[in-house]
């Protein structure tokens, strides 16, 4: 699994930093933000060493909410 922190770099060329990772439903996601343009959010699910964008509204919704909830704690 990726770390917090981590720095990639995707097919597109640009850099992205792991913002936060989960588990939901037995399946590892990322979120990933671009280190030039903080608007650039990516949902990921991690599989097998590879990313696959998260298409899905509705895990991109419950996602949402894991990564709002673990970025209020990391902040209390």
């Amino acid at each position: 699994m990726l770390r917090q922190g981590e720095t990639l770099i995707l097919s597109d060329n640009k850099k992205y930093t792991v913002a936060s990772t989960t588990i939901l439903e037995n399946k590892n996601y990322v979120c990933l933000i671009e280190q030039t343009d903080y608007t650039n959010i990516m949902f990921c699910e991690y599989i097998n060493d590879e990313l696959f964008e998260v298409t899905n509204q509705e895990i991109i919704e419950k996602l949402m909410i894991i990564f709002r909830n673990n970025l209020n704690y990391t902040i209390d």
